[in-house]
């Protein structure tokens, strides 16, 4: 094991040419972002709507794309990408069973033209197959429970398009937001059955308005309540979500959305992100997190009242980045991440660093190796100590985790699309429970359309 923990440093700090390097903004969000090379190109937890980049680029493309009849609508217009992937994960745990699986598959997503500038369909078809998966050694979340491919027609929406930035999304659809995710770092993500309507390329100003009455998890074929995703069996109760970001500049912002998931609990996020550029190469990014979630009604899942505040400062100097950023969680309760990924600063590989009284503490550095003639090559490494009580009924072990993630996209026209990530995880509890996580993603996307 310290043979193998030796020899996958190596090889990164050898690719490096300095020492592994951080992303600071949470780790389920590096899935579908690529390393910054700069703090000035980083953005929030409101990864797409509202005010995401993915809406203004969606609508340049749509903007090329208004359908004039039926064919062109279904076809001439549209859109067809392939996205295979394949998917290694050994995680192995002191004191209990380790989690191993190997997968192969992907997704298949078409999206129609514009009719006549209005009406747009969407559907996206996963797939996760077991090339490798011992039946004892399941948990991955790479297959279905246990240790079983599957696949699952993830998205299926109507898209009507209201005004020149305001949309009405139906049905199975994509979200990305703070709490509600598709915490996209398996081999298929989250979806879910929501009824949206939201503004996501007005240039200060936009919104997200959903009522979400399903989610399919991770590894799962099945849509459930959104009480259920939430540990409430056999009840059927919905989530209703508002939001907003206003941007005062390109590199000044807030955000602010609330989740109520009925008889269950409410969830309030919001954030702030101010950024600047000093001197020619040199920037810097300072933001601020809140949370605050209750349980209401029924209480379906317990009684809870807790708290998280965060802070991060980033820095970067032509392509290095540095990060710190410290977060604080109540003493009453963790908190609690049932519809997707942890927007918290100190959310790396392995843990989240949200357990109930946790103070965290983060360092980070990333690097793009382009500006060394290295294109395409990339890597981050996160540090993170959280120290917890260690008397009354929240007492837990403190716990140290070191990460490190080396990403390579290369260019040219037949390699266009690809993205190979090697990422080692290493999490100390005071042996008590310690875990190494090791990875391995190959990515790649293939327009057949």
């Amino acid at each position: 094991m310290r043979l193998r923990l030796q020899l996958f440093i190596l090889a990164l700090t050898g690719l490096s040419f300095y020492p592994p390097l951080p992303a600071s903004e949470p780790d389920y969000l590096s899935y579908e972002r690529p390393t910054p090379g700069t703090v000035l190109d980083e953005s929030g937890a409101f990864a797409e709507s509202p005010g995401g980049q993915t809406g203004e680029a969606e609508w340049k493309r749509r903007l090329k794309q208004r359908a004039a009849n039926l064919e062109e609508f279904f076809w001439d217009d549209a859109t067809i990408l392939l996205q295979p992937r394949t998917y290694y994960l050994d995680k192995r745990r002191s004191g209990s069973a380790d989690s191993e699986a190997w997968a192969a598959g992907g997704a298949l997503q078409y999206r129609s033209g514009s009719f006549r500038d209005r009406l747009r369909l969407g559907t996206t078809l996963y797939t996760a197959q077991k090339l490798y998966g011992p039946a004892d050694k399941g948990g991955t979340l790479l297959l279905k429970p246990v240790q079983n491919g599957f696949s699952v027609l993830g998205e299926a929406y109507a898209e009507a398009g209201l005004t020149e930035t305001v949309d009405l999304r139906l049905y199975r659809q994509s979200l990305n937001l703070p709490y509600v995710n598709r915490q996209d770092n398996r081999m298929v993500p989250n979806t879910f059955e929501a009824y949206s309507l939201l503004d996501a390329r007005s240039p200060h100003f936009n919104y997200v308005v959903s009522q979400i009455t399903r989610m399919k998890p991770r590894d799962a074929t099945s849509f459930i309540h959104m009480s259920e995703a939430a540990g409430a069996d056999n009840t059927d109760k919905g989530l209703t979500m508002l939001g907003g970001r206003y941007r005062f500049s390109p590199l000044i912002d807030i955000g602010a959305i609330n989740h109520h998931a009925w008889d269950v609990m409410n969830i309030f996020y919001a954030e702030a992100n101010a950024a600047r550029e000093l001197t020619n190469g040199f920037a810097l990014r300072l933001s601020g997190q809140y949370t605050a979630q209750k349980s209401t009604g029924d209480e379906l899942v317990g009684d809870f009242d807790t708290r998280m505040y965060g802070a991060r400062l980033a820095m970067s100097y032509n392509s290095l980045i540095l990060t710190l950023a410290r977060t604080s969680v109540d003493r009453n309760s963790g908190i609690r991440t049932p519809y997707g990924g942890y927007p918290g600063y100190t959310s790396i590989l392995v843990e989240d660093f949200n357990r109930a009284g946790e103070d965290a503490w983060l360092i980070g550095l990333s690097c793009d190796f382009a500006r060394i003639g290295l294109d395409g090559l990339s890597a981050f490494s996160n540090y993170v100590r959280g120290d917890t009580p260690d008397r009354g009924k929240v007492a837990s072990p403190d716990q140290k985790e070191l990460d490190f993630t080396l990403d390579y996209r290369p260019g040219g026209s037949l390699l266009k699309g690809l993205w190979i990530r090697a990422r080692a995880g290493f999490v100390d509890r005071n042996h008590a429970g310690d875990i190494n996580d090791y990875r391995i993603i190959v990515n790649y996307s293939v327009p057949l359309h």
